[in-house]
């Protein structure tokens, strides 16, 4: 058996369990899971501990939620990323920068990351909250930041090469599917400090290039055609996507495990092919052709690759809808780039 740490997000996290939340580990029998550290900022990891250790291991939660994210806050206060990193026998890290996205903590000459808001909900916050601010790392200049991401990359390497970290690259999303099949933008309630914002996708993308260049890592790159989805997700915030999403990184990840690729930065989607593993599951989610013919028109002009995915959607449900076919004929050359 091949063990897998991830470190990210439910956007790695997931998509090991194909799409499916309520699983747990890897939905292979070949494939497990060492450590899932969850929301751990590697910019934050570099930095001392806030608190004394004791303080954080009698940490009390005043509504406890979820367990397992009380127990990556304790991580991240302990500031114990980066040594559990190297002390798995994981063979292959699989990482992403979700969590750069999000809301972390300055405490007098440190930073911390508070594990989704976990922090605001305990008693250190309580104890120390007056001294703590907040703030995003994708706001404040890059090159006050990028050398604690070269620290972090540089302590990685030393335990794992090129050749087993593999980048799952993510771009938070702005629009979701309906439970009727249209597309809508997804509402201000999602966009709140524990959740990632569309208007640092191009930092991001900046910073995974930057980490590609430098690094070497395998590279999957699928999220800038996927939206939210809400026939399988309650919480649209950014980082939940379509289905399908999560089986082409699985599928992918899979691929550069066992030795079947050589293709070192993966973009290529599995769109307007019947034969993929989720085509019969998506056809029986409803689709409206009217205002998805409008929507790839809207998504072409904005530039945005959701066009691609719109357009699958319309060839699947109306094949041999003449708007569709024409659209199908006149971008033939575009979509070749993308499948």
């Amino acid at each position: 058996m091949i063990k897998i740490t991830v470190l990210g997000s439910c956007v790695s996290r997931i998509s090991l369990l194909d799409g499916k939340q309520s699983e747990h580990g890897v939905l292979d029998e070949r494939l497990d899971i060492d450590y899932f550290l969850d929301k751990q900022n590697i910019v934050c990891a570099m930095y001392p501990a806030p608190f004394p250790k004791e303080e954080v291991e009698n940490l009390k939660d005043i509504c406890i939620r979820e367990k397992g994210a009380i127990r990556s806050l304790k991580q991240n206060l302990n500031k114990e990323t980066l040594s559990l990193l190297l002390d798995s026998d994981a063979e292959y890290v699989v990482i992403d920068f979700m969590d750069m996205h999000m809301n972390q903590c300055r405490y007098h000459d440190t930073i911390f990351a508070p594990q989704a808001n976990e922090f605001f909900r305990t008693n250190l916050d309580e104890k120390y909250g007056s001294e703590i601010t907040k703030f995003r790392i994708y706001d404040q200049p890059w090159d006050e930041w990028i050398g604690y991401v070269d620290d972090f990359f540089k302590k990685m390497m030393e335990k794992y090469d090129s050749n087993h970290v593999i980048l799952n690259c993510f771009r938070c999303n702005s629009y979701y599917m309906t439970k009727e099949g249209t597309v809508e933008y997804i509402p201000e309630r999602f966009r709140g400090s524990s959740h990632p914002l569309p208007r640092f996708n191009e930092v991001g993308r900046k910073l995974e290039q930057y980490v590609i260049d430098k690094y070497n890592p395998w590279v999957i790159d699928l999220s800038k055609y996927f939206m939210g989805d809400f026939n399988i997700w309650d919480n649209l915030q950014g980082a939940h996507f379509e289905r399908e999403f999560y089986r082409e990184t699985f599928d992918q990840i899979r691929r550069i495990i066992f030795g079947q690729t050589a293709e070192r930065n993966f973009s290529k989607t599995q769109f307007f092919n019947p034969d993929r593993r989720g085509y019969k599951e998506d056809l029986l989610l409803p689709f409206d052709i009217e205002k998805g013919l409008k929507n790839v028109d809207m998504f072409y002009k904005q530039n945005d690759l959701l066009w691609v995915n719109i357009l699958d959607k319309l060839h699947m449900h109306a094949p041999d809808d003449k708007r569709v076919i024409n659209i199908m004929n006149r971008e033939r050359d575009k979509i070749v780039e993308y499948i």
